[in-house]
């Protein structure tokens, strides 16, 4: 049963997409790469970290497909004003699911896997994991919900990941001083509404740029192709 597992280069995601091949599923590992506003070092650990789970589960195919967001986020910048700024990881979170739901049909696939966990970063509250997942359809499937952080970290540990997940690179320059923890699903399609149009143009050209790797690939194969 084929799924989009999304993979940031983070120690969660890796973790969520060997819980979901455990599970009896075959994923396509989906990245977000953040050019021009990723941190250096981000396309190397996710290619090291995607050959890795490759690695360990042979008996399937596995695939990494890169997807830029970069244009995404900057719009995202250009849209809100004022205290709207606030909602900046909101709306890249809701267009990351928006263009996974798009890429995953395309293809015949009815779900997306994530690894977030609950509370771990300002998108992933109570409050606000809901309003991620209100502009899509498909099925969202969060597997570390019921574990903590020091759970997770003890599965990346064991499964061989942890060691790449903690180098450098991973984190986003975008995110505002103080990110929305409490959204309001009002004030959010009330935005949404306002900046969608541009948003979904820019998201058809990033799902056509995208590029597909068969696991394991050479990371010189993946830097000849997507742009950093």
């Amino acid at each position: 049963m084929k799924t989009v597992c999304l993979i940031s280069g983070g120690i969660d995601s890796p973790v969520a997409a060997q819980i979901a091949i455990l599970k009896g599923f075959q994923p396509i590992l989906l990245h977000y790469h953040n050019y021009p506003f990723h941190s250096p070092g981000t396309l190397e650990k996710v290619v090291d970290l995607s050959n890795r789970i490759a690695d360990r589960n042979q008996n399937i195919q596995i695939t990494l497909a890169i997807m830029t967001h970069g244009k995404t986020q900057e719009s995202i910048l250009n849209s809100l004003v004022g205290k709207e700024i606030r909602q900046t990881c909101l709306f890249c979170r809701i267009q990351m699911y928006d263009k996974a739901e798009k890429y995953a049909l395309a293809r015949g696939i009815n779900s997306i896997i994530s690894g977030e966990i609950m509370g771990e970063q300002a998108s992933q509250t109570l409050n606000n994991l809901p309003i991620v997942t209100s502009k899509v359809n498909i099925l969202a499937l969060r597997p570390l919900l019921g574990y903590n952080k020091e759970e997770v970290v003890s599965l990346s540990k064991e499964w061989g990941f942890y060691d790449l997940s903690i180098l450098p690179g991973g984190c986003c320059s975008v995110n505002p001083k103080y990110p929305e923890t409490k959204g309001s699903d009002a004030t959010v399609s009330q935005i949404y509404e306002r900046i969608v149009k541009h948003l979904q143009e820019i998201a058809e050209e990033e799902i056509e740029e995208i590029r597909e790797f068969s696991l394991p690939v050479e990371l010189s194969e993946v830097l000849n192709l997507v742009k950093t």
